[in-house]
């Protein structure tokens, strides 16, 4: 018979979800949503550098 294991925390649905519910999870949903947005732009520091793409365009990405 396996044993099921207890967490405190695990995302699901892009959501943080807690055993304790004083925060309501919502401080972690926004950390959580705001790394996850810093890893997708630091990723595309080619397309930022890039002599290329015009800035119009730029900015549309990053406002997307």
């Amino acid at each position: 018979m396996a044993s099921i294991e207890e967490i405190e925390e695990f995302t699901y649905l892009v959501s943080v979800l807690t055993t304790t519910c004083v925060t309501g999870g919502t401080e972690q949903d926004v950390e959580a949503r705001l790394g996850k947005a810093r890893t997708v732009y630091r990723a595309m520091d080619k397309l930022w550098k890039s002599k290329i793409i015009g800035r119009a365009t730029k900015v549309k990405i990053f406002n997307s």
